[in-house]
C-alpha cells in the first residue's frame, strides 16, 4: 500500500471516488456533484502550493482519496492553518490501513507547511462518532460544529 501525491493520469479513476464520497456525504442533497468542474479544480488545485491531493493505493487500485488546504488565519494572518477538505476511503479498503497513512500525510504536509493548527471534518452521517473518537485518539480536540442552510438552488 502506498499514499503519494495525485497526478494528471489519476484523475478519471480519483474522480470516481470524488464523486462517490459526495454521494455518501449529506452534501450531495445540497450541491450535486459536477465532474467537469471538480476535473477542472483538481487539476488547477495540482499546480497550486496551498492545495494538498493525495491517493492510496493497493495492489495499483485507488482505494482512498483526501485533500487539504493551508491558508492565513483571518484574524491573525501570519499564523497559517491546514483544512482537510476531503478524506474518503472505499468500504472494501477501511480497516487497511490506507485511511491512517493519509491522514499521516495531511499531517506531514501541514508541518512542512509550518501550520500553526489542523482542522479535520467528521461528516454528520452513521460515521461522526467513530471518527469523533479517532480525531480525539489522535490528539484533536472538538472546536465547533457546522450547520447548512441552502439559500439558493444550485441548479
Amino acid at each position: 500500500m502506498i499514499v503519494r501525491k495525485a497526478t494528471e493520469t489519476d484523475l478519471p479513476k480519483y474522480i470516481v471516488l470524488a464523486e462517490s464520497f459526495h454521494m455518501a456525504s449529506p452534501m450531495h442533497g445540497v450541491i450535486g456533484f459536477d465532474a467537469a468542474g471538480y476535473s477542472q479544480f483538481y487539476l488547477l488545485s495540482l499546480q497550486n502550493d496551498s492545495v494538498g491531493i493525495w491517493l492510496a493505493e493497493i495492489n495499483d487500485e485507488i482505494v482512498g482519496i483526501c485533500g487539504a488546504l493551508v491558508y492565513p488565519m483571518y484574524f491573525n494572518p501570519s499564523a497559517l492553518v491546514v483544512q482537510e477538505l476531503w478524506w474518503w476511503l472505499t468500504p472494501k479498503s477501511r480497516g487497511s490501513g490506507a485511511g491512517g497513512k493519509m491522514f499521516k500525510q495531511i499531517e506531514e504536509w501541514s508541518k512542512e507547511r509550518n501550520a500553526s493548527a489542523l482542522f479535520m471534518i467528521a461528516l454528520e452521517d452513521s460515521r461522526a462518532k467513530k471518527m469523533e473518537n479517532l480525531y480525539i485518539r489522535a490528539g484533536f480536540k472538538p472546536m465547533e460544529r457546522t450547520f447548512i442552510k441552502e439559500v439558493t438552488s444550485w441548479q
